[in-house]
């Protein structure tokens, strides 16, 4: 075989290969294309400057949009955010790997939500698939809404549960009473401790009332709270008066070897009212309570 023979035969064993490759591409592109009719995305191939080279016809395209091929994204769109594509599509491209960017504008009254992917075709070339999240965003805004109204709704119960549970009671200008009532745990006792201190700051008190005649169970985390309680409000300059202690509350104190010398104690709410309007309200005459 002579030399032209074998360059003959090797261009068209080449040309052969590049109609293969053609015949390839050209259904690869007719298989898109069917697919695109289909879909509900927006399809288009673009160029490192945003250009769009190709926009195939999907449901949501019409000839309008169809129109704008050779046109640029910032034709279309204001130049903030076509930058921004611009920059979605270099990194794309040179990075040889596909990217997503989220972006959204506004349709009359309406904000709608895209996710866009940019997939490298080649060196200059992107298809850039944009696909229509609003309800998507919508439904999980809707829930994170929902989920926030939840949130405030069960603080307001929480409020309104710890105000009924420490109930702070103005008697005088300087003296309030706190009725406990049922199990204090380390939650209720943090609560107690600063219903109290914001109550003395509140109405300036001299003195703190804690009736404890609803509390069935003392401990050694309930002492503690009391005790703690009253040391915190003996810096504010208040005494704590504590009144309603049983006789079993009383034994379980001495067995727990709690020390309360710190703290005032009055056998029942009447007298311990009576000794703190006596000791600490100047203006009281006597008639509250008999």
């Amino acid at each position: 075989m002579t030399n032209d023979q074998s360059e003959l035969a090797a261009l068209q064993e080449e040309n052969a290969a590049l109609r293969a490759q053609t015949a390839e591409l050209r259904g690869a592109a007719q298989l898109l294309a069917a697919l695109a009719t289909v879909s509900s995305d927006f399809i288009a191939v673009v160029d490192r400057e945003g250009t769009y080279r190709q926009v195939l016809p999907t449901r949501i395209v019409d000839e309008q949009l169809r129109q704008g091929v050779g046109s640029r994204m910032h034709q279309f769109m204001p130049a903030a955010q076509a930058d921004q594509f611009v920059a979605a599509i270099r990194t794309a491209l040179d990075g040889g790997k596909a990217s997503t960017i989220d972006y959204n504008f506004a349709a009359g009254d309406r904000q709608l939500w895209f996710t866009a992917t940019v997939s490298p075709l080649d060196g200059e070339l992107a298809l850039w698939v944009a696909r229509n999240v609003t309800e998507q965003h919508e439904l999980a805004r809707a829930e994170e809404e929902r989920v926030a109204l939840r949130e405030q709704m069960l603080e307001a119960q929480r409020a309104t549960l710890r105000e009924l549970s420490t109930p702070l009671i103005p008697l005088a200008d300087n003296v309030v009473v706190m009725p406990i009532v049922g199990t204090i745990d380390s939650t209720r006792a943090q609560q107690i401790m600063e219903v109290l201190l914001e109550g003395i700051a509140q109405y300036q008190c001299d003195a703190v009332l804690l009736d404890i005649s609803g509390v069935r169970v003392v401990d050694t985390q309930v002492a503690d709270a009391l005790l703690r309680t009253a040391k915190a409000v003996k810096l504010l300059g208040a005494q704590v008066i504590l009144t309603g202690i049983s006789a079993e509350v009383a034994q379980t104190i001495v067995h727990l070897g709690a020390d309360m010398s710190t703290i005032i104690t009055q056998s029942n709410l009447q007298s311990g009212l009576r000794y703190a309007l006596e000791r600490y309200a100047a203006d009281w005459d006597g008639q509250l309570i008999k």
